[in-house]
């Protein structure tokens, strides 16, 4: 067989390729203009995971307004509480610095120290020369005791007004930090209604392929993937929803000694108490959620936690880490009915979520947009991290 020139065998396998490019690009633009059933099936579950991950992130954004919301409730408190200080200080500064001046006149007007010496010397005998000694020395200790205390007076104050500044910047950063959360809910919230919307029509042009690649009808489709979709919500996202970077590791150090031993079970609250708790909780099943929202027909899952736990008389915070820091620590292996829940990056300052348990292996919860207040085991997404315990 004769061989091609070499510049003739360069152009053929340059055909040849173009050909194979072709042909791969006709047999997928094919797949893609008629997929498997099976390839819209799985098309169908993962832009209806990706929304639902969509959805736990904005929840996870709104756990974290409600902490900068109560950081800057507390940077408000502090910056009142040291400026109230700070008032204080300056009256008895001032009260202080009134009576060292009334006794500087006072001594001025009675003349000078080297006439009271003199007048001390000039007495009549010893008993009396005594006496005028002691008054001086009275005098004299007064004086300095006055001095020494509108000195102190004026240390507080320059302490309560450094600690008031520093007051004002913690006030300052929680505001900016307010502001940031603020913006990062409303974006995630944005994004997933945009999500949703774009999702709600490519579903039911997916919907349409199906019914057409299965041969059976639009309605007969939509009702099984209806069926599969709230498995997929009930089964949680797919992902932690962290919102914002993720923190930074720290090496864990080498331990020296041992570790201390775990703390004792707090004992459970009253019965009374969690069944009110519960039942509070129990009566909202149904509502939806929002972010932001504590009742009284809206809920997140902190506000759901708090005002459950108010109505038993227990007071938290409309955020679910101070709900765990103002609360007894319980290993999520001892947990009893009427504990807390929480999910976290590690740590209180991380938790994006809460919910309470019902004993069982059981759970109440505001889940996330989308959702409404529902029980579900506590197994259904991944398990929590940490538990307390109120009341």
């Amino acid at each position: 067989m004769r061989a091609f020139p070499l510049a003739w065998r360069g152009r053929l396998l340059a055909g040849l390729a173009i050909a194979v490019v072709l042909a791969i690009a006709t047999t997928t633009s094919a797949r893609a203009d008629k997929p498997t059933v099976s390839e819209l099936q799985v098309q169908l579950v993962e832009s209806r995971q990706q929304l639902n991950d969509l959805y736990a992130r904005s929840a996870a954004a709104s756990e974290r307004l409600n902490g900068a919301k109560y950081e800057l409730e507390m940077a408000k408190k502090a910056v009142t509480r040291h400026r109230a200080e700070v008032a204080s200080a300056r009256k008895k500064l001032q009260a202080q610095e009134v009576v060292v001046a009334a006794m500087t006149v006072e001594q001025l007007q009675s003349g000078s120290s080297v006439s009271r010496l003199s007048a001390m010397f000039s007495s009549s005998g010893p008993q009396q020369l005594l006496e005028r000694a002691s008054a001086y020395a009275s005098t004299n200790e007064a004086t300095v005791a006055r001095i020494a205390t509108l000195t102190a007076r004026r240390v507080v104050l320059d302490a309560a007004a450094r600690e008031a500044q520093d007051a004002l910047d913690a006030q300052n950063k929680a505001t900016a930090e307010h502001r940031a959360a603020k913006a990062e809910i409303e974006q995630a919230i944005a994004k997933a209604e945009g999500a949703a919307s774009t999702a709600a029509r490519e579903r039911h042009r997916l919907l349409v392929q199906l019914a057409e690649a299965s041969g059976t009808t639009v309605d007969e489709v939509t009702e099984a993937q209806d069926q599969i979709d709230e498995q997929l919500d009930e089964s949680g996202p797919s992902t932690p929803p962290r919102p914002g970077p993720d923190p930074t590791p720290t090496p864990t150090p080498t331990r020296t000694t041992p570790p201390p031993p775990p703390p004792p079970n707090p004992p459970p609250p009253s019965s009374s108490k969690v069944e009110k708790a519960i039942a509070f909780a129990k009566a909202q099943l149904g509502e939806p959620y929002k972010w932001g929202a504590a009742g009284p027909s809206s809920w997140d899952c902190s506000g759901l936690t708090m005002r459950a736990w108010g109505a038993a008389g227990v007071s938290l915070s409309h955020y679910a880490g101070a709900q765990y820091t103002s609360t007894k620590a319980v290993p999520v292996s001892k947990i009893v009915r009427g504990d807390l829940l929480y999910w976290s990056d590690g740590g209180a300052k991380s938790i994006y979520h809460v919910a309470m348990y019902l004993g069982g292996g059981q759970m109440i919860h505001a889940p996330r947009p989308g959702r409404n207040v529902e029980i579900v085991s506590i197994n259904y997404w991944i398990k929590p991290d940490l538990a307390s315990r109120p009341g």
